[in-house]
């Protein structure tokens, strides 16, 4: 995995349920079974994951906000971060996809 400067990775969170408890004083939960990323994959600059998943050989955008997961050999970008290109094994090369991964 790579990542360029000011990258932040979590696996938890601030509890923010009891309104009348500040959220510091609020328990810490855990957001998912653990953080994985996958090998060859690049976080660029500014990018958070939240508690997601991220596949091998995957790209992250700048200033991402990654909060589900994502699959191998994927490109992602924005807040939240979607799913903008996948790599295409039968045509050997990277295409566009729907918000929800699925090849245009």
């Amino acid at each position: 995995m790579l990542t360029a400067d000011r990258v932040y990775i979590s696996d938890n969170l601030h509890g923010y349920e009891d309104i009348d408890t500040p959220i510091h004083r609020q328990p810490i939960v855990q957001n998912g079974d653990g953080l994985r990323i996958g090998e060859g994959s690049w976080l660029g600059v500014g990018v958070s994951v939240l508690g997601a998943n991220i596949g091998k050989h995957c790209v992250i955008g700048a200033n991402a906000v990654v909060t589900k997961d994502i699959p191998d050999y994927c490109v992602a970008a924005g807040i939240p971060a979607r799913i903008i290109k996948r790599y295409d094994f039968d045509s050997k090369e990277w295409r566009t996809t729907t918000p929800d991964g699925h090849f245009k």
